[in-house]
């Protein structure tokens, strides 16, 4: 791609990619996503300007919008990517690439201003899910829409106006690093900085403790 992978795209001519593949992603897979990136510079100037211009306050409604704009009503085509519209997808890359690039700290690059942080819905991966799981944050049996709505809206209320502030502390430092298994044992309650058993006597303030280590 060389030192601009922009003017790459620009350029259109994707014939390196030949014979390339990542993970669950063929050859033909890559070609098509780049030449879906193509059109989005070619349209809109970016990535960005395409999301700012169909943004409506719905994050999710975006997406529905640019895969109805960029590949038709054709359901097979790039679903990895652009995932069709469904009311129980969780959408977890849509969400984190959103946070990647509207919360700004050490973390996260804030290159978009037009999105309101307390409109972000958490990427919700399994780690989040149990941990939602295990404080009773959401009821629903298997990570979904309504799931991450429902975390998102409890950590809303720890801070309304950036509520994703606490996702990389909780994915990593709780999810993984305490191995959250979305029900308490003796052993998550010694290992997760959310819990702490004093005396016998096990207490939680999870808003306060998040604010302490995130």
């Amino acid at each position: 791609m060389g030192p601009s992978p922009s003017e790459f795209i620009v350029q259109g001519d994707f014939a390196a990619f030949e014979g390339l593949y990542y993970r669950f992603q063929k050859n033909e897979d890559i070609v098509d996503l780049f030449g879906v990136l193509k059109r989005i510079v070619d349209r809109y100037g970016g990535i960005g300007p395409m999301v700012q211009r169909f943004y409506q306050g719905d994050v999710r409604a975006v997406l529905w919008r640019v895969r109805r704009e960029l590949l038709g009503e054709d359901g097979k085509r790039l679903t990895f990517f652009f995932p069709k519209p469904s009311r129980a997808n969780p959408l977890k890359r849509w969400n984190l690439y959103l946070r990647w690039m509207v919360r700004k700290d050490e973390i996260d690059a804030g290159f978009w201003d037009f999105v309101p942080r307390d409109r972000l819905i958490i990427p919700l991966d399994t780690h989040i899910f149990k941990i939602g799981r295990c404080f009773g944050w959401t009821k629903q049996g298997s990570p979904s829409w309504k799931a991450a709505c429902d975390i998102t809206e409890v950590l809303r209320g720890f801070s309304p106006e950036d509520p994703l502030k606490y996702d990389f502390f909780l994915c990593h430092k709780v999810g993984i690093g305490a191995g959250c298994r979305g029900a308490r044992t003796p052993e998550c309650i010694r290992n997760c900085m959310l819990l702490m058993d004093l005396e016998g006597e096990e207490k939680a303030n999870a808003g306060q403790r998040m604010e302490n280590v995130s």
